[in-house]
């Protein structure tokens, strides 16, 4: 079982458990106290409205939290707000003062992060370029004409991987919905524009692990995944790997990269 990076973001500090955010497991986990003193019910109260505390607190991308989103986007704040949120029952504790100590687990991936989708953009390919019609390679000095979506540079040699794990140990790295791999000038590698937005609903931008035969086990990276060295990290949030031009050419150097991308295959190692 994959050790998971967990953001813990404390609303009641009181609590002995505190209402959670898990990157690793993409999962909010809210926790309910039933006191002795208190009438029992079915359906604990506010558990919709903790999650969403929750969520709001987290990072969205380099800069932003998502409450900074929900706020510049009132539309997709106020269906948020709306929805009744799936959830599942978990761990019960029994305290000793008679306290029943529940969790509630809300999936982070799905009805949640469709409703707070970035806008998509258009991705700029690196690296050498061929022409998609012909598969020549394209002069560097020469623009493609509008509309032309240029594709990579490939020949016998270009390897066949099953994932994209990027290696951001000891750097710091912190976990946001959205991240992006950037270079050293800033310029996307993998991001919201790279992915197809129903995967990215489904599996959500990336996943987080700490050590790589935790990653090679699950399904978005495979057993032979694309490993590339963060140099640092960007964005206030610091939640940006960046890594060298050569690796970014590495990560664009096929079209089968490129829908590994597009499925969000493609995994982050943190500490």
């Amino acid at each position: 079982m994959a050790k998971n990076t967990v953001i813990v973001l404390t609303l009641l500090s009181a609590l002995v458990w505190a209402d959670t955010l898990d990157f690793g497991r993409q999962e909010i986990v809210v926790t309910n106290l039933l006191r002795p003193d208190q009438p029992k019910q079915k359906t604990p109260p506010s558990l919709d409205t903790k999650a969403l505390e929750v969520l709001k607190q987290a990072s969205y991308d380099r800069t932003r939290t998502v409450a900074d989103f929900l706020l510049a986007n009132p539309k997709q704040r106020q269906r948020l707000e709306r929805m009744r949120l799936d959830n599942r029952r978990g761990d019960t504790r029994f305290l000793s003062d008679g306290t029943i100590s529940t969790d509630y687990v809300f999936p982070l991936v799905g009805d949640i992060i469709e409703q707070i989708l970035p806008a998509p953009g258009k991705r700029r390919l690196l690296g050498k370029l061929a022409c998609p019609c012909c598969g020549q390679a394209w002069p560097e000095d020469r623009d493609p004409p509008e509309g032309l979506e240029l594709a990579p540079l490939e020949d016998e040699s270009t390897a066949e991987w099953t994932g994209i794990l990027v290696d951001a140990q000891g750097l710091g790295l912190a976990p946001a919905l959205f991240p992006a791999v950037v270079t050293e000038q800033d310029e996307e590698v993998y991001g919201p524009s790279f992915a197809d937005e129903e995967r990215l609903a489904g599996s959500g931008m990336v996943g987080y692990y700490t050590s790589q035969s935790d990653a090679v086990l699950t399904d978005r990276i495979g057993s032979n995944p694309l490993v590339v060295r963060a140099l640092t990290v960007a964005g206030s949030n610091s939640c940006d790997p960046v890594i060298s031009d050569h690796d970014a050419g590495r990560m664009h150097s096929s079209a089968a990269n490129l829908d590994l991308m597009s499925q969000c295959r493609v995994g982050f190692l943190v500490d």
